[in-house]
């Protein structure tokens, strides 16, 4: 029986997203970098998803606009996610430059924000779970895999990211793998079952990767993507406020219709679900970052009154409505 889970307290991870608001203008500015050099890549002619001919678009977010899909209802950028351009983000100067978001907090972040998706993997797969992890990046999920006692190993393309992440491992381990080369997966997929793809698919055309994954020995595949959802509206309104969801290489979006046909045309059977986002922290964040005041102190303490005791029970709302701005997926193949 599928398993569906809703929500997650904010509490818990304010802290390590406060950066989001003090540091909004270093954020703003890096993901206008990353939007003037994706802009240069060449048209998107299909949907990223289903590879139907892509519609005329409806929003322009930072310079980049943006289509939904008429067939599956996946959220297109209108550019390709070239190799190029992959590379360029994630691999340059050996990842250097991406790594400006994940360099605090690596403890707190393991366990608040991981550790939760091994739990839920390990309440959905009911059998021992071994994983290979790619796109691993500091090695957060490899390491929560190693707290709760699961055997991992993580596959990861910036080099700056695997030195970081393996200071902090002991038993499962970060390996450096060229952009594309999925041969370390193939060969080890015969002592593991499960390959995570955490925050991974947005930023990749995943045809070549879902095709060995497909024809490996691997038997689930656990999934976390940006949605469509209320944040990337918030994101189109207020102009000068760094876009966390539709920005930063996620040239394309998910949607319950579009994973739902992910599914289909994979022949994968969907056992677990967990929706939730940061819709209405976005929209505080927004507010506060915007703001017109004369008393910043006063000003936060007072929009902290709306917000603080109401936080989680507004976002429930958007999470079990499933219009959220991420979704977690376990699928088994067929």
């Amino acid at each position: 029986m599928k398993i569906i889970k809703y929500s997650k307290s904010y509490k818990n991870v304010s802290l390590i997203k406060k950066d989001f608001i003090s540091d909004n203008s270093k954020y703003f500015s890096y993901a206008k970098k990353i939007n003037n050099v994706y802009k240069k890549q060449i048209k998107r002619k299909k949907c990223e998803n289903c590879q139907t001919k892509i519609s005329k678009p409806f929003i322009k977010n930072f310079g980049i606009k943006y289509c939904i899909c008429k067939k599956c209802g996946h959220l297109n950028g209108i550019y390709e996610d070239t190799e190029k351009f992959n590379k360029w983000l994630y691999s340059n100067d050996d990842g250097k430059n991406y790594n400006l978001f994940y360099k605090k907090h690596y403890k707190s972040r393991v366990q608040n924000i991981y550790v939760p998706k091994v739990d839920f993997l390990k309440k959905v797969i009911k059998e021992k779970v071994k994983v290979i992890d790619y796109g691993a990046g500091a090695g957060y999920f490899l390491k929560a895999l190693e707290i709760k006692k699961v055997k991992a190993i993580g596959l990861e393309t910036n080099k700056e990211s695997v030195n970081n992440g393996n200071k902090f491992l002991k038993k499962n381990k970060l390996f450096y793998t060229k952009f594309g080369d999925h041969s370390i997966l193939m060969d080890n997929s015969t002592k593991y079952n499960t390959l995570a793809l955490i925050g991974v698919l947005e930023h990749i055309n995943p045809k070549k990767l879902l095709r060995d994954f497909k024809s490996s020995k691997l038997k689930y595949l656990y999934i976390a993507v940006p949605a469509l959802s209320l944040s990337v509206f918030l994101e189109n309104v207020f102009t000068k406020v760094f876009p966390r969801v539709l920005s930063n290489g996620h040239t394309h979006l998910y949607t319950e219709k579009s994973l739902n046909y992910f599914a289909k045309k994979n022949n994968l059977e969907i056992i677990g679900e967990w929706w939730f986002g940061t819709d209405i922290p976005d929209l505080f964040r927004s507010i506060l970052t915007s703001a017109n005041f004369t008393n910043k102190e006063i000003y936060t303490n007072e929009l902290n009154k709306i917000f603080q005791n109401t936080l989680d029970e507004l976002q429930s709302v958007l999470d079990k409505n499933k219009t959220c701005s991420e979704i977690h997926m376990i699928f088994k193949k067929k």
